[in-house]
């Protein structure tokens, strides 16, 4: 069997576990963070329901979708990651290396895919809220008005803050590990570390954006 062979099967075993299972919460998120969104602008500002989309849009498209994937990725999967090689570095284990490569694709290729996910769902359900019935058409047209762009953007920038938060959890949560007592406050420290560089990073990103381009209603239409 090629060399290559058990790595990609090991990357698609990461896909699934990481991508797949992380999908269910992302989900819930996306319609909490959706409907709640337009709920919200309908209470506090009168404006009309082409408006509301517009900002509902370019908010999941520009901040929110990015976030709160990367929180999900963070909470869920750089955590399991983490336990899973820590433990296996204080068992005495070798060849780690090996087992980061495809744990590390699986994560910022998840990352990409969620965050569009993310943000279908949270359309969907901000459509639905803000007509209160569903109409497939509409649907069709809210997301054909998205950005190419910024889509691609938001989901590069996704997978590459889950890829560096992963690598900056290793650093503190398995290099580190002698004994198996250790693991769990080094798992922490790292999942911890994690989220704050993806955080970090996505902050400088919109401070960067918002200086350069002032937000309007219409970012992230096109």
């Amino acid at each position: 069997m090629p060399m290559g062979a058990p790595l990609a099967q090991a990357f698609w075993r990461q896909l699934y576990r990481i991508g797949v299972q992380s999908a269910g919460i992302v989900m819930l998120l996306a319609a909490l963070a959706g409907g709640g969104f337009v709920l919200s602008l309908q209470a506090t500002l009168p404006i009309g329901l082409n408006t509301t989309l517009e900002l509902l849009s370019a908010f999941m498209v520009k901040v929110l979708g990015v976030v709160l994937t990367l929180l999900v990725l963070a909470a869920r999967s750089v955590t399991a990651i983490c336990s899973d090689l820590a433990m296996r570095r204080a068992s005495g284990q070798g060849g780690l290396q090996l087992l980061v490569r495809p744990r590390l694709l699986a994560l910022v290729v998840s990352g990409c895919i969620l965050y569009l996910y993310f943000v279908l769902t949270a359309l969907l359900v901000g459509a639905l809220v803000s007509n209160g019935t569903f109409d497939v058409w509409e649907f069709a047209e809210i997301v054909g008005g998205l950005h190419p762009g910024l889509i691609v953007l938001g989901m590069l920038r996704t997978g590459l803050l889950a890829g560096l938060g992963l690598l900056a959890a290793l650093r503190l949560s398995v290099r580190p590990v002698r004994l198996l007592d250790e693991v769990p406050e080094a798992v922490a420290n790292g999942v911890f570390q994690a989220i704050v560089v993806m955080v970090v990073l996505e902050l400088m990103v919109q401070l960067v954006a918002a200086v350069g381009h002032p937000i309007q209603v219409r970012a992230g239409l096109g």
